[in-house]
């Protein structure tokens, strides 16, 4: 049943389904019923990579049980869920609840919502995320009515109240939506400071600076001795209070790089154009990779056209488009068959990955060795906004926009694509294990059409 999730194929989880059903076999557990979640949420957040306007209704039927014509099936998905036993908790239902908000389901979402928020406690703002992620699915399928209902049921839940939102990952996407934003005020509570305080620490952020606490004062958020606080962030002279640190460019890539608007990645790009010559140190949790020291050169890729030019040079008057943005399609292959495509990668390039033996220590920074390219893109997951690093062999440079075959070799310790995290920090592992492993053989990159996008004109 787990590829037929992954390939969103609704007649063959039917199948599946039926056979499970009529042998008789008890209720899935919770370790069983994990990874079909996961699948079909993957499978979901890639489909309008590929098909936009795709239909889900045949897949909630199947899962739920819920036609469109509002009939309704026994036999279906949810029933062998462990989560459609009333006797057992809703532990690790977050996902789940997220699946039937995405699938627009009405029974079998509000069952589990209900039990859901029955279990919510003040005292433990953590266990409102899982509810949280249900809102915020709702609001990526354009039900913004039901979401703000889901909110209210929240916070009547704690006295008018939402603990723990200003901590939610997504809480950007809530504040997107005009109508949830205007209801956040009205029924956040005490937390409404906070959100307030985590949208200002963003906005900060792709601004340069950051606040210091102690002092009172803000300053730049890779030099925390530059003062900014009354000062303007470029002054005629050209210096900066923080606007020319590198993590303004990853916060911005993080705030656009999902976005479907041209218009939102193309400053991306014009961000790369004006980071290029930069480096930006990147920790890589590999131990065959301890000896060496890796680093992001940043740099706008535009993908080569088939017939050997490159795109026209962007102006605010011209239109972006996928090649000029460098976009790219990932697909694994295992013995010669392509995976299926929802495996695919959708990724923005921004430059690539440079490495060198660290120095000895006590040697001083002007005694390190010269940089060398590890064949490595650094790229943008613009699915599951990560960052990523894909072994491609010629790293610098524009790729063909034709299908390349990768056979992947790569150096320093390192897999032919990695989860990175430029700035300080260890790369955070997410909740869902995604389909791309990190061992196939071979892989083809082409440049990706963004059907996804909304072509506009600046």
């Amino acid at each position: 049943m787990y590829y037929s999730c992954l390939a969103f194929s609704a007649s063959a989880l039917k199948r599946y389904l039926e056979g499970y059903i009529s042998l008789g076999s008890p209720r899935l557990d919770l370790e069983s019923c994990a990874p079909l979640v996961d699948a079909l949420l993957i499978s979901l957040q890639l489909l309008p990579f590929q098909e936009p306007d795709h239909d889900t209704s045949e897949m909630r039927s199947v899962v739920t049980g819920e036609s469109a014509d509002g009939g309704f099936s026994e036999h279906n998905l949810h029933s062998v869920m462990c989560w459609a036993d009333h006797q057992d908790s809703t532990e690790s239902v977050g996902p789940y609840l997220s699946l039937l908000a995405r699938l627009r389901s009405d029974r079998a979402l509000q069952d589990i919502w209900n039990r859901t928020t029955k279990r919510l406690h003040p005292d433990s703002p953590h266990s409102f995320q899982p509810a949280y992620g249900c809102v915020k699915a709702l609001i990526d399928v354009g039900s913004h009515r039901k979401a703000v209902t889901y909110l209210r049921q929240i916070s009547k839940c704690v006295n008018g109240n939402l603990p723990g939102l200003s901590d939610f990952e997504g809480l950007g996407s809530l504040l997107t939506a005009e109508r949830v934003a205007h209801a956040i005020p009205q029924l956040a509570g005490k937390e409404y400071l906070s959100i307030l305080e985590a949208q200002l620490e963003d906005m900060e952020k792709r601004l340069g600076i950051t606040w210091n606490r102690q002092k009172s004062v803000h300053t730049s958020i890779s030099n925390p001795l530059y003062i900014s606080s009354k000062q303007p962030l470029l002054t005629i002279d050209g210096d900066s209070a923080g606007y020319d640190s590198s993590m303004r460019l990853i916060a911005e890539i993080e705030a656009l790089g999902c976005s479907k608007s041209m218009l939102e990645l193309g400053r991306v790009a014009n961000l790369l154009d004006e980071f290029e010559g930069d480096q930006i140190r990147v920790l890589l949790p590999y131990e065959d990779a301890v000896p060496y020291e890796f680093a992001w050169f940043p740099q706008r890729s535009p993908i080569e056209l088939p017939n050997g030019s490159l795109p026209v040079g962007n102006s605010q008057f011209e239109a972006w488009s996928p090649s000029t943005l460098g976009l790219l399609r990932v697909r694994p292959h295992r013995h010669g068959v392509s995976l299926v495509t929802e495996c695919c990668l959708h990724l923005m390039q921004l430059g690539y990955l440079v490495a060198r033996p660290k120095p000895a220590q006590g040697t001083s920074s002007e005694a390190a060795q010269s940089w060398e390219e590890t064949g490595h893109i650094v790229t943008w997951d613009r699915a599951f906004g990560r960052f990523l690093a894909v072994f491609v062999g010629k790293s610098r440079g524009a790729l063909d926009a034709e299908k390349q075959w990768i056979v992947p070799n790569p150096s320093f310790g390192l897999d032919a694509v990695l989860r990175i995290s430029p700035g300080n920090g260890l790369p955070e592992q997410k909740d869902i294990n995604l389909p791309f492993g990190y061992s196939y053989p071979m892989y083809c990159v082409n440049a990706d059409p963004g059907p996804d996008l909304v072509f506009e004109t600046g």
